[in-house]
């Protein structure tokens, strides 16, 4: 805050203060300083007995401080020079003042005080002559006016900051902020800050004396409209569309300004744009009750409206639900990867809602399981027609990861009441028809019958038992030989897991495997095979049974875990044993389900100077071209082919091709199935490297090769026949065949 020098002369020339009155206070100045102690002591007693103004004066050496620049004041005040300098020096003692909070009415108040006290002290100085003393008083009075009215102007001056920070806020204010006035019915707008503006989308002067919005029609204005007749504070939340056609959310609070006998004259108002906080609110509302992913009603939602059909159902109107289950989307998962395993499952739940009826409910219960909520479906007519919709929706490819993906699934249905009415009876009633489905070949769906829940029973056990078979001991390896083609030696064997059961005796692989697939255990039977296999072989060799190599199956999600060559060299690590006595088998169809993966995880096993055999060659749909670019040792000519040898020349023809194309790669080749010696001699005639089958032993315990490889060798020295090297020639050494 400043005054300049035409601002100070036209006050002095208002209050007359003119040079003669300088020269009457200057001199008095002497005798009025000898006088100023005694009246500047009484004047600090006087404002210390006022209690708003003692806390101002604490202690006497505040007072001290205080009487010292009272002192200077005094003097400038006497000193007959008021110009800038003095004036600039008044301000900054007004502006100290109003900032210790000295009111302004206390300020005058001590100057009354001041001005009463240097009364008689004027009068003493100027010889107790009224003549005298009348001027110079009233020069003392222009001075201590000209001081007054500048203190003043710095409380002013404050104030009018104070507001100007006030109003600088309210318009930076993110907040839509207005007034308006109380007159009714509209309460038209007098104030709106440019958050208002923004806001609403409409310019300042377009909204300036309309009526207030929160006097509008909209049932949301109910509680505003309320506040407002009771005279006290409202809020509500508003939807409103914006001048552009999108939805918006304000949140408006109002209150009453209240003036004179307490009667309101306005009302100020805030609003916010709550738009996003409201979307957001919609959405997380949305993703209790729906899926995430596919956008499904999910099991939350699924049980509310299943409540709520059921409630229907009890009045006579019947309904299906549909259990819908994909086909080894695991299988997926493992060898694309979740991003399409993910993929997949969107367009499945498109697919199969494109396929819905109007009032049914599909719903995403979890993972790769949907539940249609077959509505007026008591019957099994409607029912089916929507199970055979589904099946045909799914039987196109899916294009997921860069291919396309086949999908299949299996429908399990369960009707109302004819099969339940509960939730929990109807949930599990049609999941055991699924399961059903499942054992049917699956593609396919079955609707429930009270067989299928002994089945489902019987299922859950079976595979609660198989979960804790490998803790108790229930799994054990079978090994069958493989012999080499011309001279009948051995050359390793390949490692059959097996199932002891103890009530249900030997369980065959083809029925525990798929369930072990479908539980998600499959690999930790896989590894349990391997390190089993590993301790097996490193027992034989320190015992000195040459069993030169051991093959070990892989699964398809054992083969396609990041972590396989890890996990596989540390378990042979632990068990002492080379890479060279293992060989790890994996099926064609494994490795087209990602061949460009398969590529890169079976040169990282090469790496580690670990053999792979493609088993099943020729059942799966790998290309001649793919077949080239698989860095594997061994093909594995499967039984199907073997079984009509020699007689079928259509298999002959593909036996031939297979071990032709099998020496062209440089690639040995291993029969699956040789039954007769008719099959043994056309394929050792082919040149096929190994055999395998019952011909030559079936698959043995650990404990009965040992007794095999004995009972063998005896053969093999004594039996051959004409041309052709005995089935058995010896033992062979335990280096890896040429």
């Amino acid at each position: 805050m400043g005054i300049d020098a035409a601002e100070i002369a036209a006050r002095r020339a208002f209050l007359e203060l003119e040079e003669a009155d300088a020269q009457r206070l200057r001199a008095m100045r002497d005798k009025l300083a000898a006088a100023h102690h005694g009246f500047a002591d009484g004047f600090y007693e006087y404002l210390r007995r006022l209690p708003e103004l003692a806390a101002l004066l604490p202690d006497d050496a505040t007072v001290a401080r205080l009487k010292a620049a009272h002192g200077r004041y005094f003097d400038s005040l006497v000193a007959g020079d008021y110009g800038e300098a003095y004036v600039a020096g008044r301000l900054r003692v007004g502006m100290t003042h109003a900032r210790i909070g000295l009111t302004p009415k206390w300020y005058v108040g001590a100057f009354r005080k001041y001005l009463s006290d240097m009364l008689r002290a004027t009068w003493d100085a100027t010889g107790g002559e009224f003549e005298s003393f009348q001027p110079a008083f009233d020069a003392l009075l222009k001075v201590v006016m000209l001081d007054l009215g500048l203190t003043l102007d710095t409380y002013i001056h404050a104030d009018t900051r104070a507001i100007a920070l006030r109003d600088r806020a309210i318009e930076s204010s993110v907040n839509g902020i207005f007034i308006a006035d109380a007159t009714p019915p509209e309460c038209r707008l007098s104030y709106v800050n440019a958050a208002f503006s923004n806001i609403l989308g409409s310019p300042r002067e377009a909204v300036l004396g309309q009526p207030c919005l929160c006097t509008g029609d909209d049932d949301g204005f109910a509680v505003i409209r309320d506040a407002i007749a009771a005279g006290r504070d409202g809020y509500t939340t508003l939807s409103r569309t914006r001048p552009d056609g999108s939805p918006q959310w304000i949140e408006l609070f109002l209150a009453p300004v209240r003036g004179d006998g307490g009667v309101i004259s306005h009302y100020v108002g805030i609003l916010n744009d709550v738009t996003e906080r409201k979307e957001a609110e919609a959405q997380l509302a949305f993703l209790a009750h729906h899926d995430r992913l596919t956008g499904l009603p999910n099991r939350a939602y699924f049980d509310q409206r299943l409540g709520q059909v059921l409630a229907g159902a009890n009045r006579g109107q019947g309904f299906a639900l549909c259990f819908v289950d994909l086909d080894r989307f695991k299988v997926i998962n493992d060898s694309l990867g979740h991003g399409a395993g993910d993929a997949v499952l969107v367009e499945v739940a498109r697919r199969i809602a494109g396929v819905c009826r109007g009032g049914d409910t599909l719903v995403r219960l979890a993972g790769d399981e949907f539940v249609i909520l077959i509505e007026g479906a008591g019957e099994s007519g409607d029912a089916a027609a929507v199970a055979e919709r589904v099946l045909q929706a799914l039987s196109r490819p899916v294009s997921a990861a860069g291919r396309d993906v086949d999908v299949a699934a299996s429908l399990g249905i369960a009707l109302c009441p004819d099969d339940g009415r509960d939730a929990e009876t109807l949930l599990r009633n049609a999941d055991a028809a699924m399961y059903a489905a499942k054992a049917a070949g699956r593609n396919t769906f079955r609707f429930y019958d009270e067989a299928m829940n002994r089945r489902a029973r019987l299922r859950l056990s079976f595979e609660a038992d198989l979960r804790r078979a490998a803790a108790r001991g229930q799994l054990e390896l079978f090994y069958q030989p493989q012999l080499r083609g011309d001279d009948g030696a051995l050359v390793g064997a390949e490692a059959l897991l097996r199932w002891r059961h103890p009530e249900r005796g030997l369980v065959s692989p083809l029925e525990f495997i798929p369930v072990a697939e479908e539980a998600g255990i499959i690999a930790e039977l896989g590894e349990w095979a391997l390190r089993e296999a590993a301790r097996q072989i490193a027992d034989w060799r320190r015992r000195g049974v040459a069993v030169p190599r051991v093959a070990v199956n892989l699964s398809a999600r054992q083969f396609h875990a990041p972590d396989l060559v890890e996990r596989v060299t540390r378990i042979l690590a632990e068990a002492e044993v080379p890479s060279a006595w293992i060989e790890l088998e994996i099926t064609e169809s494994t490795a087209m389900q990602d061949p460009a993966g398969a590529v890169r995880m079976l040169q990282r096993l090469r790496e580690h100077g670990l053999e792979v055999a493609m088993d099943d060659f020729g059942t799966g749909h790998s290309s001649l071209g793919m077949l080239r670019t698989l860095p594997i040792d061994v093909l594995k000519l499967d039984r199907s082919f073997v079984q009509h040898l020699p007689a079928s020349g259509t298999d002959a023809a593909v036996a031939t091709a297979v071990v032709t194309l099998a020496r062209q790669l440089g690639l040995a080749v291993v029969a699956e199935g040789v039954e007769t010696p008719a099959q043994r001699a056309f394929l050792a005639d082919l040149g096929c490297d190994r055999l395998q089958g019952f011909l030559f032993a079936r698959p043995l315990p650990a404990a009965e090769v040992e007794a095999w490889l004995l009972r063998h060798r005896g053969d093999a020295g004594s039996g051959s026949r004409a041309g052709r090297a005995p089935i058995l020639a010896g033992i062979s050494s335990c280096t890896t065949p040429s």
